[in-house]
């Protein structure tokens, strides 16, 4: 297997356990030029996740500008997932205090300015929370959402079932598009209207990739260290789980090797209705991750995070 070329590349995260566990691992990518981090609201709270972002590439050693973006969904009130990631949202975890503070300059406008400088299709857009961000730059700055290269999102549920439920008895979604269902509608919608580049990574895949006690507490490195103990705060949050699933350090994994994954297209819709957030038959086209190899990315990720 051989890395495809480094790529500039914007991270859209609302940290959360697994986004911190892709965000440790994409600082350690030489094949990733991170150019910003760009925060959302919806494991917690916008502030707590931007705080998050900020320690956490600062332990890392990489200090990207960090911009905060949307503080809630585009039509809906925020969903924290708190039983899972806690209120700090790194389940407990404790890092020390970035030195860097937050830019000033909201993360859609610093995303337009970014793109406006940069060539064509050389900006990739790696999503790791709900999309309402990407949603209000299709909105508000078409053109320069015209020039995004590669968007790359962990969410959905395709033909597994989802992980939060939703509208009508017995019906359930993924977090990050049942979070705002209407932002992953529009951003589906621009699939078909404007060839956005889109390549979703969907529960029917990232839970493929699992990590057991004993995996985490074998990784090594200063990021690895960090990466198991954030997996422990996982089995922390679960009662009689042998292992969890690693969501979305799948994101950056398949940014990286995306021959690791098996790619289907699928015409599919975002349901804004009776079952918000989820996955439905549609018109429009979009590229599905629905295979990982699990024993190649789970090597990979442990030797990228040591």
């Amino acid at each position: 297997m051989s890395a495809v070329r480094r790529r500039s590349v914007v991270i859209d995260t609302d940290p959360g356990i697994d986004d911190a566990i892709a965000l440790l691992w994409a600082c350690g990518s030489d094949a990733l030029d991170i150019r910003a981090v760009t925060t959302v609201a919806g494991n917690v709270k916008l502030g707590t996740v931007t705080q998050n972002a900020l320690d956490l590439l600062d332990f890392a050693g990489h200090r990207p500008c960090v911009y905060a973006g949307a503080g809630r969904p585009l039509v809906r009130a925020p969903r924290a997932e708190t039983r899972v990631h806690g209120k700090g949202g790194l389940g407990g975890v404790k890092l020390p205090p970035a030195r860097a503070s937050v830019w000033s300059m909201p993360a859609v406008k610093a995303l337009t300015k970014m793109l406006e400088r940069s060539d064509p299709q050389t900006l990739d857009l790696l999503m790791l929370g709900p999309m309402t961000n990407l949603a209000l730059l299709l909105r508000e700055a078409p053109q320069a959402a015209a020039r995004l290269g590669r968007v790359i999102a962990m969410g959905g549920a395709i033909d597994a079932p989802g992980n939060v439920p939703v509208g009508t008895e017995g019906a359930q979604a993924e977090f990050n598009f049942s979070h705002d269902p209407e932002a992953a509608a529009a951003v589906f919608r621009a699939v078909s209207r404007t060839e956005l580049d889109l390549t979703i990574i969907p529960l029917d895949c990232t839970r493929q990739l699992r990590a057991t006690a004993d995996w985490a507490r074998g990784l090594t490195g200063k990021r690895g260290k960090m990466a198991g103990l954030l997996i422990g705060a996982y089995f922390d949050a679960t009662s009689g789980a042998e292992t969890r699933p690693l969501h979305d350090p799948c994101v950056p994994l398949f940014a990286v090797m995306p021959e690791l994954f098996e790619i289907e297209t699928r015409h599919l819709t975002i349901d804004t209705g009776e079952r918000p957030g989820m996955v439905i038959d549609g018109s429009h086209a979009v590229k599905v991750a629905m295979a990982v190899d699990a024993e190649a990315a789970r090597l990979f990720l442990a030797q990228g995070l040591a």
